[in-house]
């Protein structure tokens, strides 16, 4: 049985002026705040938790969630997609369906950087089940059309908080309506990802299909 994201009764609200409320704003304060003191993971504790302003607007209508901050991007800079070449492969796509980091959110299913003799590793799946509240919480604030999953675990952190069983390989580029968005499963832009599983070439292919409107 599918699942419901919680959603907070007052983040339906938008000033006028087109900005975030005091409300989601406090609200997701609070929730950096929380991420930012979380030590539930031993093995991430002294890693920093990649969740603030920095992100993205919190009146965006598409989230994109991807794996984990890495050590050269989001793990170094606190800015998710930004210091490293996977970084620079997500502005060449988001700049080609004439997107800014200013108009969405971009988050990870894991917030903290998983690394292992000093080296990019894959999150546990006792670590993703931890940060899902956090992801869960984040879209409740935010209320995305539309949330892009970028890679394997990205869909499977999703999969975990709905109740659902969507594959990347049979899912890739399309939309699927669920309760309270349109979940919209690509690959992760990677440079191990454009080499040898899904060229740049196609994946400004499949960013075209993202339901912007």
């Amino acid at each position: 049985m599918m699942k419901m994201i919680r959603r907070s009764p007052v983040m339906k609200q938008v000033s006028l002026d087109g900005n975030p409320t005091p409300d989601k704003i406090k609200s997701f304060r609070r929730l950096e705040k929380k991420a930012a003191s979380c030590r539930l993971c031993p093995s991430l504790a002294d890693q920093p938790a990649v969740l603030s302003s920095a992100n993205g607007s919190l009146n965006a209508r598409i989230v994109f969630l991807a794996e984990a901050p890495g050590r050269f991007g989001a793990g170094r800079t606190g800015v998710p997609f930004q210091g490293d070449r996977s970084g620079d492969n997500f502005e060449i796509l988001l700049k080609h369906i004439g997107l800014t980091r200013s108009e969405v959110f971009i988050t990870n299913a894991v917030l903290c950087n998983p690394l292992e003799n000093g080296n990019n590793r894959k999150p546990t799946a006792g670590e993703i089940k931890t940060c899902s509240g956090f992801l869960q919480n984040t879209l409740g604030i935010i209320q995305p059309r539309v949330v892009v999953t970028l890679g394997t675990v990205a869909l499977q952190s999703l999969n975990k908080i709905l109740g659902t069983r969507f594959s990347l390989k049979q899912n890739v580029a399309q939309s699927i309506p669920i309760q309270d968005f349109t979940l919209f499963p690509l690959y992760h832009p990677s440079p191990r990802v454009t080499n040898w599983k899904r060229p740049l070439v196609q994946q400004k292919k499949d960013f075209k299909k993202i339901p912007l409107s």
